[in-house]
């Protein structure tokens, strides 16, 4: 029973922590803060987690794992962009909840180990996306497609993403980003960088 309880008390503890995290970012918020909405002592707190980024770890860490396994899977050689988005944004489904304070906390996005790790995960699904093209605009486009899979996740009001075919339509989305030379809904041509006017002082 009292293991149980304790169980419960972590618990606790990590969904107060990433309610206060998202409100008043990471820096803002302090363990004496939890412990006094939980009405205990910091110590208790202590007890759990023995320090605030060891907190912070315990709710991104499961994340970035999720994130590293994808890409590592990629790495089979039938896998294709589509099955990378869609495990992707699966991954990012499974953990919505981490998501903005991932995406939006400049604290988090500095964070000694927490930061290099997103820079470099970040960094390898872009390869993956823009593949053997090294240019500028396959680059650009990566990002772009990264951004269609995750922008969404932290749009307020928050979208409904719970139905497949709104899954569907975000992996859509990023992989027409992926596609050069497309044209727009009213037919026109999106423009190539060869096809942009040079700008003159």
């Amino acid at each position: 029973m009292v293991a149980a309880m304790e169980e419960r008390m972590d618990r606790r503890i990590a969904r107060l922590a990433l309610d206060r995290f998202r409100v008043s970012g990471f820096v803002g918020t302090s363990i004496a803060d939890l412990a006094g909405a939980l009405g205990v002592s910091k110590a208790a707190i202590y007890y759990h987690y023995r320090s605030k980024d060891t907190l912070l770890h315990h709710l991104i860490d499961p994340l970035l794992d999720a994130i590293d396994t994808c890409i590592g899977d990629h790495h089979q050689p039938t896998r294709t962009t589509r099955q990378l988005l869609d495990a992707y944004l699966a991954v990012l489904l499974a953990h919505r909840e981490v998501v903005p304070l991932v995406a939006t906390d400049v604290a988090v996005l500095n964070h000694p180990s927490i930061g290099p790790r997103l820079r470099a995960q970040n960094q390898q699904l872009r390869t993956l996306l823009a593949g053997p093209d090294t240019s500028v605009s396959a680059r650009l486009r990566a990002e772009a497609a990264l951004g269609a899979i995750w922008r969404p996740l932290i749009a307020q009001p928050p979208l409904d993403l719970t139905d497949r075919a709104h899954q569907h339509t975000l992996v859509n989305a990023a992989i027409a980003t992926l596609q050069p030379n497309r044209s727009l809904p009213n037919g026109e041509p999106v423009a190539t960088a060869q096809s942009v006017p040079a700008e003159h002082g």
